[in-house]
Parts: C-alpha cells; sequence; structure tokens
C-alpha cells in the first residue's frame, strides 16, 4: 500500500491514498509518541464488509453512516456499508506539498473533501461535502481515529455529566446500559471512564456526549497529549473505550474521541432520534477539526 507524510518540526503525518487516505501515523516529534492504533490493511472492503479487529486501526472517515443500514427507503437508494463509503477504498489527492495534502472521494452522489493542513504543534483538518444528487441527502458524518492509549492517559471533557451508551460489553456479556455517568464511578462500570484502563479489563463501550458546540477533548498524561478541537457547527462527540473488550475479549487496546454529526451509530438512528445533517440538491457543507499535540495548556 502506497503511503506518503507531510511533516514540519512538530509533526510527522502519515496517509494512504489507495485505502479512503487513512491516516496510519500521527507522531509528536517533540515526544516520539505515535497517535494511531497501528496494523495492517484488510482486504476485506467490499460492499458486505464487516468492520472488525483487523479493520479497526488508523483514521478513518465515516460517511454516510458508521454502523451498516439499509438506506433503500431513502434518497440513498441503497444498503450503506458498515462504516460508510470512504475507508479502504481510493481518493484522489487533488494537492499535495510538504505539510498539505487534500484529497477527495468522488461517488456519484456525493463528492467528500479532507484537506490536512500542518501548523506548528496543530494538524488542522478541513472537509468539504458536497451533494451531487438532485434528492436530499440525509447523512451521518464521524471522525473515526483509533488512538493508541496507555494505563497512564486521562481523558478530559469539558462539560460533560453523562453519556448514553449504545455498546456496552463487559467479560464477554453484553448489556444494555441506556446511560453513563461522566466520569464515575458506575454501578455497572466501577472504573473511572477518564482514566484509560488495562487490556485486562476485558470490556468496552461506546458512548455520546451531547450539547458540545465548539467543544473539546483531551487525552494524555505529562508531557504526552492530543487535543481534539470541532467548530461550533457540530455539538455531539462520539467516545468508544474499548480495553480488551471488543470485538470479543482479546488484547485490543485503544480509544476515539469522535467528533460526529449526529449521536447515533447509523443513519436510521440519526434520522429516528434527531433532525440529521441533510444536503439540498446541489448543496455543500464545510467543517473544521483541529487535533493538537503538546502540553496540556
Amino acid at each position: 500500500m502506497k503511503i506518503f507524510e507531510i511533516e514540519n518540526e512538530q509533526l510527522l503525518v502519515a496517509i494512504a491514498p489507495e485505502y479512503g487516505a487513512r491516516v496510519v501515523s500521527l507522531i509528536d516529534k517533540g515526544t516520539g509518541r505515535e497517535w494511531m492504533a497501528q496494523g495492517g490493511f484488510s482486504h476485506n472492503t467490499g460492499e458486505d464488509a464487516a468492520y472488525l479487529g483487523a479493520e479497526a486501526v488508523g483514521w478513518d472517515e465515516c460517511f454516510p453512516t458508521v454502523a451498516p443500514w439499509d438506506a433503500s427507503g431513502t434518497a440513498w437508494g441503497r444498503h450503506l456499508r458498515d462504516h460508510g463509503d470512504i475507508w479502504g477504498r481510493p481518493t484522489e489527492v487533488l494537492e499535495r506539498g510538504p505539510d498539505e495534502v487534500l484529497t477527495r472521494t468522488a461517488h456519484r452522489q456525493f463528492s467528500f473533501e479532507r484537506r490536512l493542513r500542518l501548523d506548528g504543534s496543530r494538524l488542522v483538518v478541513g472537509y468539504r461535502l458536497d451533494n451531487l444528487d438532485n434528492a436530499a441527502l440525509p447523512y451521518l458524518w464521524a471522525l473515526h481515529a483509533l488512538l493508541a492509549v496507555t494505563e497512564n492517559d486521562r481523558i478530559q471533557i469539558g462539560a460533560v455529566q453523562s453519556a448514553s451508551a449504545t455498546y456496552f460489553s463487559r467479560h464477554g456479556q453484553s448489556h444494555s446500559v441506556p446511560s453513563l455517568q461522566w466520569p464515575g464511578p458506575n454501578a455497572n462500570w466501577p472504573e473511572l471512564l477518564d482514566h484509560v484502563q488495562p487490556v485486562d479489563l476485558q470490556s468496552a463501550v461506546k458512548l455520546y456526549a451531547s450539547g458540545l458546540p465548539g467543544g473539546s477533548a483531551t487525552v494524555g498524561h505529562g508531557q504526552e497529549w492530543l487535543r481534539i478541537d470541532w467548530d461550533s457547527g457540530i455539538s455531539d462527540l462520539g467516545i468508544w473505550l474499548n480495553f480488551g473488550g471488543w470485538p470479543s475479549p482479546g488484547r485490543i487496546h485503544q480509544i476515539a474521541l469522535e467528533p460526529t454529526s449526529a449521536p447515533a451509530d447509523h443513519l436510521g438512528q440519526a434520522l429516528q432520534r434527531a433532525n440529521p445533517a441533510t444536503l439540498t440538491p446541489g448543496g455543500s457543507h464545510s467543517w473544521t477539526v483541529t487535533f493538537t499535540v503538546g502540553a496540556n495548556n
């Protein structure tokens, strides 16, 4: 798989344009810390793809759904595959420089562009989405960056007291838990949610924190921190904590802090629970997310 890099004095970012422009590496050169969960490239990328342990590495873009959903009754007119249309498929490199790259996924219904630009200790991510269809397209987007973490790391999310839960597995058993207090402790998750736990916990949970327009989330310890900021057009954050609990009790140890267009696991849920982001025919949406590495200021 062809990989190329953008780099400045503080950051090195590696991208795989043939695989949905997956970000396979995000290194803070000041500390040497690698922030992306590492792994290979799965060949399981067809319409019936299942996004499981072998696929769950690095940073992919989920659009127009996260979990698979049959959208044949909507303007999409088709089944939407697991984690959407973009990951694992070739993207077009429109512009490339030493510290910047612009890629585009072209589809008969939409165009999805993402610009990665380094600015000191910041990676500025600019998105543009265009509707090429003649019908309005509801969509669900999530920035699906799986982060490599250690037991020393702590998670900081401002102004969050509780989060809804859509997935909860502990020691191989799934449980229905509508919500958890943040950071806890909770009766069914006695460990503090803002403390990264060891892989031997054999537990995983997917949470959504809402009411965070223009918010931020931070993870790290000591001098090793990663902060994710999103603009005011985004008010929901997915929180994925996997300490050996998914896809079955094992050794996968990662988290994700996922700015998203709606607190939902698939587009159908977004349509049921709220007014999802919708592109009018010929319309476009743009938004920005910023990653910052270094000391936690």
